[in-house]
């Protein structure tokens, strides 16, 4: 999912309209709660580049799940983030409308990378697509930068 975030941003002005107000710097972690795995994603120009995470780095969005499995749940299109925090299965710490952002480009990832019957499910309105779903997807895959 990192992969085709950074792809959809890359690919599609939408996703990436959402971080132009952003600074270069503007940190965003996504966690699991008691030392599981977690992801850091850092702006830099226009887009978001990965970046590893250290305990003592300054975040401005965290978002910290409670379970291993509700991130497969999330990541794998069966569970929206909007539920997600609905059902208190995560925590989010920092900017709220930073993560309302953050939320619509999951969102347009994920309608990039899952077919319409999976989407369909977690996502009530498509949000409109600028770029070629299999382009997206490829980078995701092979990981163009």
């Amino acid at each position: 999912m990192g992969r085709g975030l950074q792809a959809t941003i890359r690919a599609d002005s939408n996703a990436r309209r959402e971080i132009t107000d952003w600074e270069d710097g503007y940190t965003i972690v996504i966690d699991t709660y008691r030392g599981g795995p977690k992801v850091c994603f850092v702006k830099k120009g226009e887009s978001l580049v990965k970046k590893k995470y250290h305990s003592n780095m300054k975040t401005d969005i965290r978002i910290i799940f409670k379970s291993t499995n509700s991130v497969f749940e999330v990541f794998t299109g069966k569970l929206g983030l909007d539920m997600a925090y609905a059902q208190n299965r995560m925590i989010v710490k920092g900017d709220l409308f930073g993560t309302l952002k953050v939320v619509r480009m999951f969102y347009i990832c994920e309608c990039y990378l899952f077919p319409k019957f999976i989407w369909s499910k977690i996502i009530l309105e498509k949000p409109k697509m600028k770029s070629n779903t299999f382009c997206v997807y490829g980078a995701s895959i092979i990981g163009l930068k």
